[in-house]
């Protein structure tokens, strides 16, 4: 098999507790022949993100996912799928727009995001800008205590109308 680009590293974050899904990942980077894959497990995401240029999410189907935020938050940008609210999270709403944090492919274009993780292998200066995009991003509109101050609200909305009907 022939790789794209020398010296890269991938490395595949998460929980091994569904140990015949691990084997068979290990199994399929073992097949391939791919080289310098890590597959270090839980880890302090924070923390860990130091060690990373950048983060890819493949998913095919999604909400809002954690670890475009996460991502984001240490200023690190992203290659997602256009799954869920990927692309909004990558590019902002209208309005609010602090410039792109990644590239947004379509699922299972294999082509496409291998271009998109090239081309973030190869921009250092476009990938730093979209790090810094991201991490403000996050800051300005991904709020903890914001995110709590609107759950209370909604509650309360909630709440008052179920208190003001007559139906219980």
């Amino acid at each position: 098999m022939k790789f794209r680009l020398e010296k890269v590293r991938l490395h595949i974050i998460g929980p091994e507790d569904d140990k015949q899904y691990a084997q068979e990942c290990y199994e399929l980077v073992r097949q391939l022949g791919v080289k310098d894959v890590l597959f270090p497990g839980m880890v302090n995401v924070l923390e860990y993100m130091k060690k990373l240029d950048f983060t890819v999410l493949t998913s095919i189907s999604e909400g809002q996912p954690l670890s475009v935020l996460e991502s984001f938050a240490a200023g690190r940008p992203c290659v997602t799928t256009d799954v869920g609210c990927c692309r909004e999270l990558l590019n902002g709403m209208e309005g609010n727009e602090l410039g792109s944090a990644g590239f947004c492919v379509p699922p299972m274009d294999r082509e496409a995001l291998c271009s998109a993780m090239e081309r973030m292998c190869l921009r250092v200066e476009e990938r730093y800008r979209m790090g810094q995009n991201g991490k403000k991003r996050v800051e300005q509109f991904y709020r903890h205590e914001d995110m709590i101050q609107n759950y209370k609200q909604v509650y309360a909305e909630v709440m008052g109308k179920w208190q003001g009907s007559d139906s219980v």
